[in-house]
């Protein structure tokens, strides 16, 4: 019997394996280092070179940093200082509204002693100063509270006590703390204020930017109206009117803060005294000599 020969293709594979995990590089690489000739010596100034360019790459990275941050503290103390001034001023307006009611009050203590002997103008006067705001009110009445859900961010800029702006991100807005208070006008309210600020015949509810205003004052969430009237006809006036049923929707929807309870007695604050303005027709202007209108 013959032996039979392994076929050379076999061979040729083996040995190509083998020259795979035994010699890794590849042999063109030798032949270009070969024919490229030894490595030239390092030059003397390449190693200073080197460290020269880190050097000013380092002191560029430290100039930006310092001029970027330069302007950080001086910009942290301006904020400051406003904050400080803000509330300064606000401090300030404070104490001269209670200086203002106390006055105001002395002034009707004093108006009361003189009208004594007229007892019938005496309680009319007291009633139309009650209605235009510039007394303090006291009695029963209806406490409605609208609240921002939590999501709602606010902002931290400084306002009236439990007051502030709001956010442009903020589902309620003006036009519902108007529908509440025009609601509980309608309901027979006789005093109404909105977060502490009285409201009188003159007063404006409105949106400036990102805040309410009432009355100039900046007020935010939580709006807490309070009504002084008749406890049980402002409860069921309210429950059953369509502003409401439209906050009730919202808590459920939204996740808005909305509740409305009775009260036997509530403190509204006097309005600070206002001076009223009147429009005048002006006089017309005599035509010239000569011409014809």
């Amino acid at each position: 019997m013959t032996a039979k020969r392994p076929p050379t293709g076999n061979l040729d594979s083996a040995q190509l394996l083998v020259d795979l995990v035994t010699n890794t590089l590849d042999p063109g690489y030798a032949a270009a280092a070969k024919h490229r000739g030894p490595t030239p010596p390092r030059r003397w100034f390449d190693r200073p070179a080197v460290a020269i360019g880190c050097a000013l790459i380092g002191f560029t990275l430290v100039v930006a940093y310092i001029h970027t941050h330069r302007g950080a503290p001086q910009a942290a103390k301006v904020h400051d200082s406003l904050v400080s001034r803000v509330h300064s001023a606000q401090h300030q307006v404070d104490q001269l509204a209670a200086q203002a009611q106390k006055l105001n009050g002395a002034l009707t203590a004093l108006r009361d002693q003189g009208l004594s002997g007229d007892a019938p103008l005496s309680r009319q006067l007291n009633r139309d100063q009650l209605l235009a705001g510039q007394t303090a009110a006291v009695g029963p009445g209806l406490q409605v509270v609208l609240k921002e859900p939590p999501a709602a961010t606010a902002s931290s800029q400084p306002g009236r006590g439990g007051s502030g702006p709001g956010s442009a991100t903020n589902i309620l807005s003006d036009r519902d703390v108007r529908s509440v208070v025009n609601e509980l006008w309608a309901d027979g309210a006789e005093a109404i204020s909105v977060n502490d600020v009285r409201l009188t015949p003159t007063s404006a509810i409105r949106f400036a930017g990102d805040a309410v205003l009432v009355d100039f004052a900046p007020i935010m969430s939580p709006f807490t109206i309070r009504a002084i009237g008749n406890a049980d006809d402002l409860a069921t006036g309210f429950a059953s009117s369509a502003a409401a049923s439209r906050y009730q929707t919202l808590a459920g929807a939204d996740g808005i803060g909305f509740q409305f309870t009775e009260h036997k007695k509530l403190s509204l604050p006097a309005s600070p005294a206002t001076s009223p303005r009147f429009a005048h027709q002006p006089s017309a202007s005599p035509s010239p000599a000569g011409t014809t209108r």
